[in-house]
């Protein structure tokens, strides 16, 4: 794919330029059109994962939230004789949040009260539409030039109000944001408890500086032990009154599900009466 192929492609639109994702699942370009700036997205393969594909075409279509990038439309081009999906949608002009997390590794503390509500809303507005990110860690996140945050990558998104096409086995996910629910597959229990523990650990890597599932381990298999057998020690933050942060980060990174809050709703109720309480002048 080159440039000449993305203005046959995409004739209203002008400025091309190709970036390329982490992930490797998509190629990204930035384009303009009507004067606005815009990204679209291009799936790079569909043989075999047509599925998953439309799903998260569906997922991203079908949320309003303001964390996500707006889709403008979505559809098939053929490219080298290969049909592929796309979709254009709002461009955010920002960095990833592992992008902040290397230049400074511990976050200070307004960072993660600032942060926190962004992603704890993000999840009641996944949850209102039946939705489960699934892989919510600091590279699905972009924090813009205003320094809002914004949630990307809905590849793995699970619609609980359609049938699993998750093979059956090992889960999906990234090592070391997934619970264990989702990695050992019990999709009884993937719900928004599960992007719950993701957000807690996020917050809990900001204020310590590294992921703390990660911290230590060997390979994979001693972090799923480590999951298995052990509470994240508490965390204690400079500013942290009655440790109420500390708490509420605790409460959301509990291996069992039924210890966590029992909805993003519940989650992000509890959170506002931390950023009060933390916020409150002395």
């Amino acid at each position: 794919m080159n440039i000449d192929d993305l203005h046959r492609l995409f004739p209203e639109c002008s400025d091309f330029q190709i970036v390329r994702v982490p992930s490797g699942q998509k190629d990204v370009i930035r384009a303009v059109r009507d004067g606005q700036a815009i990204a679209i997205k291009i799936f790079r393969k569909i043989s075999g994962d047509e599925d998953r594909v439309q799903r998260e075409l569906a997922a991203v279509e079908k949320l309003r939230s303001e964390f996500v990038p707006r889709v403008f439309s979505s559809g098939q081009v053929t490219i080298d004789g290969e049909a592929r999906y796309f979709m254009i949608e709002q461009f955010i002009d920002g960095r990833s949040y592992r992008a902040v997390l290397q230049q400074a590794n511990l976050q200070p503390l307004d960072n993660v009260l600032d942060i926190g509500p962004a992603l704890l809303k993000a999840c009641t507005d996944f949850e209102a539409v039946q939705l489960v990110h699934r892989d919510l860690k600091p590279e699905n996140l972009i924090v813009d030039l205003a320094g809002k945050v914004w949630v990307i990558d809905f590849g793995l998104a699970r619609h609980l109000d359609l049938s699993s096409v998750t093979p059956t086995g090992w889960g999906v996910g990234t090592l070391g944001y997934a619970p264990l629910e989702q990695l050992r597959l019990i999709k009884a229990d993937i719900t928004s408890r599960a992007d719950l523990f993701a957000v807690g650990t996020i917050l809990y890597e900001a204020l310590h500086g590294q992921n703390p599932w990660r911290e230590g381990m060997r390979d994979e298999h001693d972090l799923t032990r480590k999951m298995s057998n052990q509470e994240l020690p508490q965390l204690t933050i400079a500013g942290d009154k009655d440790n109420l942060l500390s708490d509420f980060i605790s409460w959301l990174v509990q291996r069992f599900p039924s210890r966590r809050p029992q909805s993003a709703a519940e989650a992000l109720e509890a959170f506002e009466s931390v950023l009060i309480a933390v916020r409150k002048p002395a």
